[in-house]
């Protein structure tokens, strides 16, 4: 099964050594709107966000915390007023 099946899914050591983001060190794996950076065994969930009206910037990943019904909604919050600030300065 590929991460774009939309479900969720544990971080395995493959994952923290994929190219995220153009990193080859896994180093950008994190969530998107809180800017957790995934350690082995957390929770995480590509989401599909290039569709039609709904589409925001693109597709994004989240954290079992961030995610939910409402987390596409939220993400376009995101991206319109934090995403120019520093988020990542926020991660846990």
């Amino acid at each position: 099964m590929s991460f774009t099946d939309q479900k969720p899914r544990v971080v395995t050591t493959d994952d923290l050594a994929a190219h995220w983001s153009g990193y080859k060190d896994g180093s950008h794996f994190r969530c998107y709107l809180c800017g957790h950076k995934f350690k082995l065994g957390d929770t995480w969930r590509w989401v599909y966000d290039n569709d039609g009206d709904g589409a925001h910037a693109g597709n994004f990943m989240v954290c079992s915390d961030c995610d939910g019904p409402d987390v596409r909604t939220r993400w376009k919050y995101h991206v319109q007023y934090i995403k120019r600030t520093a988020w990542w300065l926020i991660g846990r």
